[in-house]
């Protein structure tokens, strides 16, 4: 839509004569023409409409949890795993434990802890290769292909109706050819017609999808199960330091793209889930060698899930969980980058700093879930950039931002998230005429004193208030 707009503001200026008695109608009809790509594309919009769907329980899960380029996932392994507070895990290697695969096991933990698990569909016999890379889209729909399609999805929810810990499909990951989009909005309506209690999962960076719109027709169906979109973003490269003006021009990449995923889900019957970064890299090949991502800092890693929950993110997964060596592959097999993690756990499977700092973050969701799961998304800002009359309170401070949530119709919860990672703060809310504000997880009120109240929030922490009475 982007690139029509432009060439259709193009052709306008292009217009031949410069007679003056022209100019306002010449004027107007840019106004117009820019107008209408606003209203025709929703990501660039500055305000938001509510979600189509409230939250639900907030997910927060870690990705590879059972090891990376090995399978470890041993009675010590599943323990840490139900202390950091996890509610589902994602992504397992593809192994053999005498009888059992790796994905069974797993799934036998997620039924005695009460953890959830969405279950890799692919098409029988593809490579190393493939089974990593477009599982639902890289066969061309043929003239069996919905006839195959019904028998692999039944085969999944006969292998695995019985399992609480059962949550879905993940479908696709870094799916980005638009070629392979007819094939996924089949395999999503096989999955709805077949599973409508489950949802369809898929992985990627909204940014990278060529015809946006298609791949979001085509994943999100109108009826059915409420499918689950995981933005993956990561800011902390090696380069960026802890603080000051690169460090928040990071998190502005970060944010901005967490808005284009809640304006692109605006109406649809579906959720999303951010990807938080939580790992170092290092790389070897394709023409890198040396560090490529740091660790982000136990307040690096609150504001990212503080900033995905300000932009209507139903959860976070954590990336990644295992630390390791994977090697990456072309399509011929052969090995063209090798790339060391660190993950939330080290290659032992002891915890690191950061298993320490998700398990707090954690808990704090945990009392945030029963409070925002019945909410609707209603907009996220920047706390100095809110548009008048949108939000029951105001800040005019920097490096704040705001998330706001309600029941469709009216906001009656505000996410306020410190993005300075540095240092706490003590911010200075005004409030709407007649409102209070109370601390939605404590249930303390925030004393104000003429409209002005003040609430204390950590380093690159989140704060989720009630705000009554407007």
């Amino acid at each position: 839509m982007k690139d029509r707009s432009r060439l259709t503001c193009l052709s306008a200026s292009a217009l031949p004569g410069s007679p003056l008695s022209l100019s306002f109608f010449f004027l107007a009809f840019l106004f117009l023409v820019t107008l209408g790509c606003q209203f025709a594309n929703p990501a660039d919009s500055k305000t938001f409409e509510p979600s189509r769907l409230p939250l639900g329980e907030l997910t927060a899960g870690v990705w590879l949890p059972a090891g990376l380029d090995e399978f470890r996932f041993g009675p010590e392994d599943q323990q840490r795993l139900v202390e950091l507070g996890a509610n589902q895990i994602e992504w397992l290697q593809r192994s053999e434990e005498g009888d059992l695969t790796a994905e069974e096991i797993a799934m036998d933990f997620c039924n005695r802890s009460g953890l959830h698990m969405p279950v890799y569909y692919e098409a029988p016999g593809f490579s190393p290769y493939d089974k990593l890379r477009n599982w639902a889209t890289r066969t061309s729909p043929g003239e069996d292909f919905d006839a195959q399609l019904r028998l692999r999805i039944l085969g999944l929810k006969t292998h695995w109706q019985g399992d609480a810990g059962f949550a879905g499909y993940l479908i696709g990951h870094e799916d980005y050819s638009r070629k392979a989009y007819g094939a996924l909005a089949r395999t999503v309506v096989a999955l709805s017609a077949e599973d409508p209690l489950r949802p369809a999962v898929t992985v990627g960076n909204i940014d990278s999808y060529p015809k946006v719109e298609r791949f979001l027709d085509a994943f999100f169906t109108d009826t059915g199960p409420s499918n689950l979109f995981q933005h993956e973003h990561y800011v902390f490269r090696d380069h960026v330091p802890t603080s000051g003006s690169k460090l928040q021009e990071a998190l502005d990449d970060l944010v901005e793209g967490y808005g284009r995923v809640a304006r692109r889900l605006q109406g649809r019957n579906g959720r999303w889930h951010a990807i938080v970064q939580a790992h170092s890299e290092t790389r070897d090949g394709n023409g890198v060698t040396g560090a490529f991502y740091r660790k982000p800092t136990p307040a690096e890693l609150r504001v990212q899930v503080g900033l995905a929950l300000a932009r209507g993110a139903a959860g976070v997964i954590y990336f990644l969980y295992s630390s390791g060596v994977e090697q990456v592959l072309n399509q011929d097999g052969e090995v063209t980058q090798r790339r060391e993690y660190e993950g939330v756990v080290d290659r032992l499977g002891l915890p690191t700093d950061s298993y320490f700092a998700i398990q707090r973050i954690n808990q704090e969701l945990r009392r945030m879930s029963p409070i925002m799961e019945g909410l609707r998304f209603h907009g996220g800002y920047d706390a100095r950039q809110v548009p008048t009359g949108v939000a029951p309170l105001s800040i005019s401070e920097d490096d704040l931002d705001l998330g706001l949530f309600g029941d469709g119709a009216n906001v009656s919860h505000v996410i306020v998230v410190n993005r300075l990672t540095d240092r706490a703060r003590a911010v200075r809310l005004k409030l709407a005429a007649g409102a209070d504000a109370v601390d939605a997880v404590s249930g303390d009120t925030l004393e104000a004193v003429e409209g002005l109240a003040s609430l204390e929030i950590e380093a690159g922490g989140f704060r989720l208030l009630s705000v009554r009475g407007r």
